[in-house]
């Protein structure tokens, strides 16, 4: 009699898939945690000969902000008319005008689109670059004619993953508070001329208003969140880009990872941020929420 001892084969349940995703989830974050410790070590420890730490850094900050500050500012420009037009529209008084876009850039508006700028930014340059082998050489450095067409071996020690994303961390943290600063000068400067333009504020008012609104906590979480975000696009698109293949699907999925996992950690570090400092209270400093009824 025929006997079949093969067990059957059972479709992975709906508990499994979120075993699976679950455990995905926690070795991907693991990694991060493991490549930002191990830039910071190399940052004190370089292993090998490592190009300056300088150098290399000033030659990401070079792109960051050729790329960045044109995009930033195209973003911030049309965000400056439509908080202006909301100052108005928005059943609000219109002297409230510098308050409403001043304000909204400086506390919010500025360093979240600066860091989602920077989060798909950084995950198309530098995920590619570092899958295809990129390093901190000096740019004057030329390489061989073997073996650029891969006919000898690279006399060059191979390059530290931790040392190219310290310098990549590095740069993003540097280029993220510069940006935020650049985001936030342009969308004002566009909603006072539009407030000045439609509205009729002149622009005295416009900015004694605003510049009666601001506390010293606005200025720090510019430069604070601005840094933040810049790191974590870096970290994001570094951890993508050290591993894997660089077939174009691979590099494609491996940039759009980077950059949604960057926008989501933005929003929670922002979301954060906004609860602690203006929502908390004491021992975070005064509330924008109204008192207790008593």
């Amino acid at each position: 009699m025929p006997r079949d001892d093969a067990l059957p084969i059972a479709l992975p349940g709906p508990l499994v898939r979120v075993g699976e995703a679950t455990l995905r989830f926690t070795a991907y974050l693991g990694g991060l945690v493991i490549l930002a410790g191990s830039a910071l070590r190399a940052l004190v420890r370089p292993s090998g000969r490592p190009s300056a730490f300088l150098p290399a850094v000033v030659r990401q900050c070079d792109w960051m902000f050729g790329m960045g500050l044109p995009l930033v500012a195209l973003v911030h420009m049309g965000l400056g008319s439509f908080l202006a037009m909301q100052a108005f529209y928005g059943a609000t008084f219109v002297v409230a005008a510098g308050p409403v876009v001043g304000l909204g850039f400086l506390r919010n508006v500025a360093p979240l689109m600066t860091g989602m700028t920077l989060a798909g930014l950084l995950a198309a340059r530098v995920v590619s670059e570092l899958r295809r082998g990129g390093r901190d050489e000096e740019p004057a450095w030329v390489p061989d004619r073997e073996v650029a067409r891969g006919r000898a071996p690279d006399p060059r020690e191979p390059a530290d993953p931790a040392r190219l994303a310290a310098v990549r961390l590095t740069a993003g943290a540097v280029v993220g508070p510069v940006l935020a600063i650049w985001a936030t000068f342009v969308g004002t400067a566009v909603g006072a001329l539009v407030s000045q333009a439609i509205l009729g504020v002149p622009l005295p008012i416009f900015l004694a208003k605003f510049f009666e609104m601001i506390w010293l906590r606005d200025a720090v979480g510019l430069v604070v969140k601005g840094a933040a975000f810049g790191l974590v696009a870096a970290l994001f698109a570094c951890f993508e880009g050290l591993g894997g293949s660089q077939e174009p699907r691979a590099l494609t999925m491996a940039a759009f990872r980077a950059a949604c996992g960057a926008a989501v950690a933005i929003l929670i570090i922002n979301n954060t941020w906004f609860t602690l400092v203006y929502l908390a209270g004491p021992p975070f400093g005064p509330t924008v929420l109204p008192p207790p009824p008593r």
